[in-house]
């Protein structure tokens, strides 16, 4: 067999791109596959809250408008949220209605106040990552969660 430069320049291209694919297998793609903005109020009263809202989504070159609400336990104060972020692993537009259960990314300690970063999943597996900014003052004991209807 001989080795030629026009048929070692292929193969020395997939030698060096195959440990990057293998570092990126299982992990999500990075790439969003759509974005969203959101308009919530929050209001808990003792051990019951409730959150209405509403937003917008782009995917598939089109945009979506959907509403939320949400009931917290352990909730109290009033506050409003606005978010815009990225949206994983929706393939589907079928996919992105459901119920989200929501994390947020804790801050570093003496962090300064400002956007917090929030995490939802549905059982779909569609995922939102989402900065979010908030006026007025809430409390809660856990962490949240939303039903998204798209309209």
């Amino acid at each position: 067999m001989r080795i030629t430069r026009r048929s070692a320049v292929p193969a020395l291209l997939l030698l060096a791109a195959a440990p990057a694919a293998a570092q990126n297998r299982g992990r999500p793609d990075p790439n969003p596959d759509g974005s969203i903005e959101i308009e919530q109020v929050r209001v808990g009263a003792l051990a019951l809250g409730a959150s209405v809202g509403g937003g917008r989504l782009r995917f598939g070159g089109e945009e979506h408008r959907f509403n939320l609400r949400g009931i917290e336990f352990g909730s109290l104060g009033v506050s409003t949220l606005s978010a815009r972020g990225e949206v994983f692993n929706l393939r589907r537009l079928e996919d992105f209605a459901g119920r989200y259960t929501e994390r947020t990314a804790p801050r570093a300690p003496g962090s300064p106040s400002g956007p917090e970063t929030r995490f939802l999943r549905n059982a779909a597996g569609v995922e939102l990552r989402l900065r979010t900014e908030r006026a007025g003052g809430q409390w809660r004991i856990g962490e949240a969660g939303v039903t998204i209807e798209l309209r």
